[in-house]
């Protein structure tokens, strides 16, 4: 339970420096580390910017998974979370060679709307990343104005916050940025509705 409070605390619920907290609490509890428990510890990393760090833990975690990874009888822990937590980690260092590896690997082994929603985000995030500021925004916007308001899941808008979140304060007052802002304070409210 923990664990999952953490990984879904990535979402806006809770600073990703709490969500590695709960993360080390999850795992004394388990014994040890996790596969999940790893995914998300490298994704708060990168969050944090420490992608030296999280680079670090997304080694970790595919050694623990090279062991295999099976789904639990809940299906908590799949094999895809894998290829998402390389993408997030990957687009937010702006590694794009290796994000675009991660996003085309979990397309191919899930067919599911918010995955493939959040690995295009972080397309975006990896173009801010690089310094592409306008064009990530745009494409993160392009993208969520596209998706249907049942798609617009609590967590693709607080993925757009993360591309959001990534232009320098010097360029938060960008044109391009601010439309991502309005767009998403109104996505946010209307999937409330």
């Amino acid at each position: 339970m923990r664990g999952e409070e953490a990984g879904h605390g990535l979402y806006g619920q809770r600073d990703p420096q709490t969500v590695l907290g709960l993360v080390e609490s999850a795992e004394r509890i388990a014994g040890g580390p996790t596969v999940d428990l790893q995914t998300t510890r490298a994704k708060a990393l990168a969050v944090l910017g420490r992608h030296d760090e999280a680079r670090t833990a997304l080694d970790d975690l595919l050694r623990l998974a090279s062991a295999g990874v099976a789904a639990d009888s809940f299906g908590f822990c799949k094999p895809n979370r894998i290829h998402f937590a390389e993408s997030w980690v990957h687009a937010g260092s702006g590694n794009e060679p290796e994000a675009d590896r991660a996003r085309d690997d979990l397309l191919r082994s899930t067919h599911d709307d918010q995955y493939d929603a959040n690995v295009r985000l972080h397309e975006a995030l990896c173009t801010v990343a690089q310094g592409g500021v306008d064009q990530g925004m745009r494409q993160a916007a392009t993208l969520i104005d596209r998706l249907a308001p049942e798609y617009r899941s609590h967590h693709v808008i607080e993925t757009g916050r993360m591309v959001l979140h990534a232009a320098p304060r010097d360029r938060q007052e960008r044109p391009a940025v601010g439309e991502l802002r309005e767009l998403l304070t109104l996505a946010s409210a209307s999937s409330r509705a």
